[in-house]
């Protein structure tokens, strides 16, 4: 959008910023709710990695907007720095909130994926487990166990 430089100077900027990171890490969230399932393939680890990466820009963005901002306070009048840090606090807690949501996501995404690995693998045991019986065991049991 454009530069809103208002009375809250650069603070609209920070506004902007975090609602797009709200927005991304909603997004995140939609398609964590696929991971695990028979949705999840490697085009949505692809995307999910993409979007960790935007998030996590966003996020370094948005601390460097809050550190700038941060040390601007230092610099003006009493009743403007007054306004000006509710403002900035308000801002803080509302970014730190989304973090806290964003890292959530990662970890519930963690252990999804773990589950559904260690299901592959117990799958995969019982499979060469039947392989091998089947091969050891001489044929007993093969008539048209198939399918």
């Amino acid at each position: 959008g454009g530069l809103g430089g208002g009375g809250e100077g650069g603070y609209e900027q920070v506004s902007d910023s975090i609602v797009q990171y709200q927005r991304n890490v909603a997004l995140l969230e939609k398609m964590a709710r696929s991971v695990g399932t028979k949705n999840d393939n490697s085009v949505l680890q692809t995307q999910y990695n993409l979007q960790l990466d935007v998030i996590r820009q966003l996020g370094t963005r948005i601390e460097k907007q809050l550190q700038s901002q941060e040390s601007r306070l230092s610099t003006l009048p009493r009743t403007e720095a007054v306004q000006s840090r509710t403002t900035h606090v308000k801002l803080s807690r509302d970014y730190r909130l989304v973090e806290q949501q964003f890292k959530n996501v990662q970890l519930d995404v963690k252990k999804k994926r773990s589950l559904a690995e260690a299901r592959q693998r117990e799958i995969r045991i019982e499979e060469e487990e039947k392989e091998r019986r089947r091969v050891n065991g001489g044929g007993e049991g093969s008539a048209g166990d198939e399918g």
